[in-house]
C-alpha cells in the first residue's frame, strides 16, 4: 500500500499546470530559517531567510500531495498563505495549522484569557487516507494571551527531561504531542502568580507516565521548561 501512495504522489508531482487549490479559511504559523514564497504557477518570487515564526492566513490548499524526493515522508501539499509580509505559495512542511485544542486549555487568570492551541503540518505525517505511514512529526503550541497581546510559540528550554519526553530531540518549542508514538493529556493548569504548571498524563503502546511543564512569559515571550518526566508505568 506504502508503494503505491508513492507513486501515486510522484505521478502527481510531475503535472504542475494541474495543480489546484480547495479554498481554506484558517491559520498557521510558518517556521523556517528559509521560506521560498512561489507564484501560482510554481516559480519562485522571493525567498525570505531568517526568518521569524510569523502568524499567517491560510487562503488555499492543494488538492494533491507533492515531494521534491523519493522519500515518502517528505511529501507535503502546497499551501496559499497571507500575512504581513508574506503572499504567495510555500511548503506545507513550513506551515502549521492552528487547531482548536481537543482539551480543555481554555483558562482565564485575574480576567486575562489564556489559550493554549495545538497545531498540525501541513507534510506526510502519520497516516494518509487510513493508511499508517509513521512519518515524523513536530507539533508545536500555540499560546493565545490578551492581556500581554500574545500569540506565539513557545520557546522550550532544553534539560534531561525534555530530552527523555523527546527521544533525544532538541526542538527548539514546547510541543503536545498526539501520534503513532505517545498521545499526551493535559489533566490540569495550575496557576501561581505569573507562573502557569501543566500536569500532563502520556500513554505509549507500551506504557504511560506523568510529568510537569512550566510556563512563563519573560522577555515579552513564553518560555516552558521540563520540571520532571515521571517513571514509564508498562502495561
Amino acid at each position: 500500500m506504502r508503494a503505491n501512495i508513492d507513486k501515486e504522489i510522484q505521478s502527481r508531482s510531475e503535472i504542475i499546470s494541474e495543480i489546484t487549490f480547495t479554498k481554506t479559511n484558517g491559520q498557521a504559523i510558518l517556521i523556517g530559517n528559509s521560506i521560498r514564497i512561489l507564484d501560482n504557477n510554481l516559480d519562485l518570487v522571493e525567498e525570505i531567510t531568517n526568518n521569524q515564526p510569523q502568524i499567517v492566513d491560510i487562503i488555499g490548499i492543494s488538492d494533491s500531495l507533492f515531494n521534491q524526493t523519493k522519500e515518502i515522508c517528505n511529501a507535503f501539499w502546497y499551501v496559499k498563505v497571507k500575512g504581513n509580509t508574506i503572499n504567495g505559495i510555500v511548503n506545507g512542511r513550513q506551515v502549521f495549522e492552528i487547531q482548536n485544542s481537543k482539551q480543555d486549555t481554555s483558562f482565564t487568570v485575574d480576567g486575562n484569557q489564556i489559550e493554549i492551541l495545538t497545531t498540525d503540518f501541513l507534510g506526510m505525517g502519520v497516516d494518509y487516507n487510513g493508511d499508517i505511514m509513521g512519518c515524523p512529526v513536530d507539533q508545536p503550541i500555540l499560546i493565545k494571551d490578551k492581556k500581554n497581546n500574545y500569540f506565539g510559540l513557545v520557546d522550550l528550554t532544553q534539560n534531561e527531561y525534555s530530552k527523555k519526553a523527546s527521544w533525544d530531540n532538541e526542538y527548539p518549542f514546547f510541543e503536545i504531542r498526539s501520534d503513532d508514538g505517545c498521545y499526551d493529556k493535559i489533566e490540569s493548569i495550575i496557576v501561581d502568580g505569573t507562573e502557569i504548571r501543566l500536569k500532563i498524563h502520556r500513554r505509549w503502546q507500551e506504557g504511560k507516565n506523568d510529568y510537569e511543564v512550566l510556563l512563563n512569559f519573560v522577555d515579552n515571550k513564553y518560555k516552558a521548561e521540563y520540571l520532571n518526566f515521571g517513571e514509564i508505568k508498562y502495561e
